[in-house]
């Protein structure tokens, strides 16, 4: 028999969202498009701004001629069908013709590829739509554009998920 051991510490790391889910309940704008990119790979949800290509069609990045369409949310409106593989392998990647939705503006939860703080603005790059950030008042990189969004809340020490207020209203960086 063995002896019992104490338990010594509680571990206070809770989850932390939902990439692609809104944050708040705060007024928010989400519009429908079908989304069609250059690679199924990147439309993923609450990791992918998108721009408008033609009536009602986006697609992951810049390369839309008729504006921004904003990042894609509501993971649960789409049926995951895994990773292509597996059926139960979960994933976010919508495939190409897929119904989504995006958000031009409100709070949300996100997935970025970089660190932030509070109040750094968001971009995603021209051709995945992947996002990151820069800091306030830095030039727009070169193969990015804005994502009219902002971190908001949390500061960000590792690449992953991030609460994000995109406004239409925000200052549009200066190309570098």
């Amino acid at each position: 028999m063995t002896a019992a051991v104490a338990q010594t510490s509680v571990a206070l790391q809770q989850g932390f969202g939902v990439p692609g889910e809104l944050y708040t309940d705060a007024p928010f704008y989400i519009q429908p498009f079908t989304l069609v990119s250059a690679l199924a790979s990147y439309n993923v949800i609450g990791a992918t701004a998108c721009t408008i290509t033609s009536q009602g069609v986006a697609q992951a990045g810049s390369g839309g001629t008729f504006g921004y369409a904003g990042i894609l949310v509501n993971p649960k409106q789409q049926q995951l069908l895994g990773d292509g593989s597996n059926p139960l392998n979960p994933s976010s990647t919508v495939p190409n013709n897929t119904q989504v939705a995006c958000v031009t503006m409100g709070t949300i939860v996100a997935t970025i590829t970089t660190t932030a703080n509070i109040g750094d603005l968001v971009v995603f790059d021209n051709t995945t739509g992947a996002l990151s950030t820069i800091a306030p008042g830095a030039n727009l990189p070169t193969g990015k554009s804005f994502a009219y969004a902002f971190v908001d809340r949390y500061t960000v020490s590792v690449a992953g998920l991030a609460v994000l207020t995109l406004n239409p209203q925000l200052t549009v960086p200066v190309p570098a």
